[in-house]
């Protein structure tokens, strides 16, 4: 799949991507329809008039795809032969009518009808005109009309009935005669026949959907995958992605790598992106000055692992990263208490016993912060003893923390992020706006991740930052005769 997605994106043009996610956005969706085919029902024109847009989508959408480099949709000879069938009923204004050539019987049908319908015109626009002569009029308007008192000379003429009786007004409708009545006995059964030819014919496409069921199906799916395909696509180009390499078990690493949701917010708020380089061996220890990217190092290892898992290329300039079946974070952020059932602590703590539970094979665990509400050193002996154990089952994880000498005791990789090229001082009394302080701190930061020696320490830089972000100053300066 990832070779597939980086082929076609390295020559599909975005126009035609984009072209081809509406026509999949715009297609009717026929399972319904097919559903109650299959059922035994009788559809109704409107469902034929979908299928027939179903049929024009797919057209579309294997034009658009043949032209990015997609495979082509396959079409059955049931599904082709139901697609010429319904065809027959396409209008010029892009409807869908019962035409008479798809049943005979329907076509002689009708044509009795508009005899029929001829004969019983002719028969009552005889005895109109003959009431109308009487009544001295040109002519007799259909259904009720209205004869006024003071124009009648004589009594009214046959073959009118009253419906209303007013004393300046007679509201009149004309009454057929027996020849009319027969007349209009033949129209009426005439109609009846035509409604019966025509749900034959109904029925009789509704068999031929029923038919093409499973090849309605499969074009359906390959639709699906297409759409699948198009938008692994689209991300490829949209984010300059690279194709990863599947790499060995527990080695996870990834060269300029962007955390995207991260960086959309830096964007909308005018602030530098930096890329993450990371190479982690099976499990390791991150440390690093307060600000300096450790949560965002461990969501960028999450999501260049699970871009991989779904077949998606890296916005990465190289990656090369395991196939893991269950991503897993732990600590800092993992998700809400239990409305106050659970400290944050007890949630992580039920969190790594589900994840224990579940006994993935190759997992990777990111641990942010584990342990840091309770204190420093059962929390230490903790995350030494949770890595000390992922080690042990092989797992591929990489624990953020600020505790002292864990890597050392735990016998685990030491990765530090850089942290201050020097100390962002504020300029004055007055603190800074936040996006300024932001501004101030990155120009500063090195975000860099390095594989450091066993025996460094993490550190945090946390009361130069807690200046440049606007503490108060006697605080600040309590804290540093502190330490």
């Amino acid at each position: 799949m990832l070779e597939r997605v980086d082929r076609i994106a390295q020559t599909a043009p975005p126009a035609t991507l984009g072209s081809l996610h509406g026509a999949l956005a715009a297609a009717p969706d026929p399972n319904p329809i097919v559903a109650r085919a299959r059922a035994g029902a009788v559809l109704a024109d409107v469902d034929f008039f979908e299928l027939l847009r179903f049929f024009d989508a797919l057209a579309e959408i294997g034009r658009l795809a043949a032209e990015g480099g997609f495979r082509k949709i396959p079409l059955g000879r049931p599904a082709r032969e139901l697609r010429s069938l319904l065809s027959g009923g396409r209008t010029p204004a892009r409807a869908f009518y019962l035409a008479s050539s798809f049943e005979p019987a329907l076509e002689r049908a009708r044509g009795e009808a508009a005899a029929m319908q001829a004969a019983f015109d002719a028969a009552r626009s005889r005895l109109a005109a003959d009431v109308a002569r009487q009544l001295g009029r040109e002519t007799l308007a259909e259904g009720e009309f209205v004869v006024m008192r003071d124009t009648l000379d004589a009594p009214l003429p046959g073959g009118l009935r009253v419906l209303r009786e007013a004393p300046t007004y007679l509201l009149c409708e004309l009454m057929l005669d027996d020849a009319a009545l027969a007349a209009l006995a033949a129209r009426n059964a005439a109609a009846t026949a035509v409604a019966e030819e025509e749900e034959a014919v109904r029925t009789r496409l509704s068999q031929a959907v029923a038919g093409a069921a499973e090849e309605l199906a499969r074009a359906t799916d390959a639709l699906g995958e297409i759409d699948s395909l198009a938008a692994r696509v689209h991300f490829a180009q949209r984010y300059a992605a690279a194709l990863p390499e599947i790499g060995p078990e527990g080695r996870l690493t990834f060269e300029d790598a962007r955390f995207l949701p991260l960086e959309a917010i830096l964007r909308e708020r005018g602030h530098r992106y930096a890329t993450i380089s990371l190479q982690l061996d099976r499990v390791g220890v991150l440390t690093g000055p307060n600000m300096g990217g450790k949560t965002a190092a461990l969501r960028t290892c999450g999501f260049v692992a699970a871009c991989v898992a779904l077949g998606v290329p890296v916005p990465a300039r190289s990656a090369s990263v395991p196939l893991f079946d269950e991503i897993v974070w732990i600590g800092l952020g993992s998700g809400p208490e239990d409305e106050g059932l659970l400290s944050a602590f007890g949630r992580e703590v039920i969190e790594l016993r589900e994840f224990f539970e579940r006994t993935a094979p190759r997992p990777l665990v990111l641990i942010d912060e584990f342990a840091r509400t309770t204190s420093p050193r059962e929390g230490r002996a903790l995350l030494v003893a949770l890595l000390e154990v992922l080690q042990k089952r092989g797992a591929c994880a990489l624990a953020a923390t600020h505790l002292a000498h864990v890597a050392e005791v735990a016998r685990v990789g030491h990765y530090a992020i850089a942290g201050l090229r020097e100390l962002p001082a504020r300029d004055g009394a007055e603190a800074l706006e936040l996006d300024a302080a932001l501004e101030r701190i990155a120009r500063v930061m090195d975000y860099s991740i390095a594989r450091v020696g066993e025996s460094d320490s993490p550190h945090a830089d946390a009361l130069a930052l807690a200046d440049v972000l606007g503490l108060d100053t006697e605080l600040i300066a309590r804290a540093r005769a502190a330490l």
